[in-house]
């Protein structure tokens, strides 16, 4: 405690009133957690030193019991309170073993995260499914020492029809053919992978893929969370639901558009500009699909707006406006459901993210 040795207790309470704390824990320790104790540890009122004393059985006046032993020698109130304080540690150390051995501790899932944000992490995090956060893989052309990539091209069949690889080879000289690499993630990608491991890391533990080593096998038997639009995911197409909005030639598609809704939401800036000032996102969920674990995609037209999706689904804040508009009458959410986000940026950091619209999805036909 460091308290200086001309301490007085009558000038600064703090040791009276950590003594006091302790004091009711152990009266609360003794009624509800052991009733039965032969013995209890005590601090009379009105003094520092710890008492050990004999409890008197049912129907046995105090008085039948042998006489307590006289008093330890009386320490200085502040040596007092520092054991005093160790002691209530390791009180509250085994009143939380002996709960969680009865079964009346939740798990860490159930208590982390505040109200709308545990409740949308939930289903995820609390799933006896392993989790793979899915990095989206952007194609690169590798010529020999070189790397070339064309944003608008992500498969390498394409390659031959949208790239001028000839001319790319004699350019760099390179003495080998093009060939396609997938060793790069984008850096909105990996800071919104970094956003959600800090969010969900503490409730449970993560597994890291790129895309293009996701085998069907994780996911069938994996809760996924895919970071970047299906250019760079080619399993989003697949998802068991009908997606209403897609992002295609940089720019987000509503393809069933209702009243007061736009048909495409794109970012003003040219598709060569580098710091864009806005740029909107899609936030897709599917929950209980058959032969599906929990789906989330965090996608946008712009590596900043993956990013700036992950920080509003792991901000109480914004995800309690979002879930507020998606809640149906009876205060439950949908199971398949799309949203459209709106971020803005200053030198491509996410500082203000809005919500747009949402629809819910249907299950696929074929399903």
């Amino acid at each position: 405690m460091n308290k200086p040795e001309d301490y007085d207790p009558r000038v600064d309470a703090s040791v009276r009133v950590q003594i006091g704390k302790l004091r009711q824990r152990l009266e609360r320790y003794y009624n509800n957690e052991d009733p039965t104790a032969t013995h209890r540890l005590s601090i009379p009122k009105g003094h520092f030193a710890l008492a050990f004393d004999p409890v008197s059985p049912p129907g046995q006046p105090a008085a039948h019991l042998p006489p307590p032993p006289p008093p330890p020698p009386a320490l200085n109130p502040w040596k007092w309170s520092a054991f005093a304080l160790g002691l209530l540690v390791f009180l509250l150390a085994g009143t939380l073993f002996t709960l969680w051995r009865a079964g009346r501790v939740v798990a860490p899932s159930a208590v982390a995260a505040p109200g709308d944000l545990h409740e949308f992490w939930r289903p995820i995090v609390d799933s006896k499914r392993p989790v793979v956060v899915v990095l989206g893989s952007p194609m690169f052309v590798r010529l020999n020492t070189h790397y070339f990539r064309s944003p608008w091209v992500n498969d390498w069949k394409d390659a031959p029809q949208e790239i001028p690889l000839s001319e790319l080879s004699k350019l760099v000289k390179s003495n080998t053919p093009p060939s396609p690499t997938y060793r790069w993630t984008p850096f909105g990608e990996a800071a919104a992978a970094f956003r959600i491991a800090v969010a969900l890391g503490p409730l449970k533990d993560l597994v890291l893929k790129r895309s293009t080593v996701l085998a069907w096998e994780d996911v069938r038997n994996s809760n996924l969370i895919f970071l970047g639009p299906a250019k760079f995911n080619r399993q989003i197409p697949d998802l068991p639901v009908e997606q209403d909005f897609i992002i295609e030639q940089g720019a987000v598609k509503n393809l069933r558009p209702r009243p007061g809704e736009a048909k495409v939401y794109q970012k003003p800036s040219a598709p060569e500009v580098e710091d864009i000032p806005e740029d909107y996102a899609v936030i897709t969920r599917v929950h209980g699909a058959t032969g599906w674990g929990e789906v989330l995609v965090l996608a946008s037209t712009s590596t900043e707006g993956t990013w700036a999706a992950a920080e509003y689904l792991t901000t109480p804040e914004a995800l309690e406006g979002m879930m507020k508009n998606l809640r149906k009458e009876t205060g439950t959410m949908p199971d398949n459901y799309q949203v459209i986000i709106r971020s803005r940026f200053k030198s491509q950091v996410p500082i203000q993210t809005d919500f747009v619209t949402h629809h819910v999805l249907r299950p696929r036909a074929h399903q």
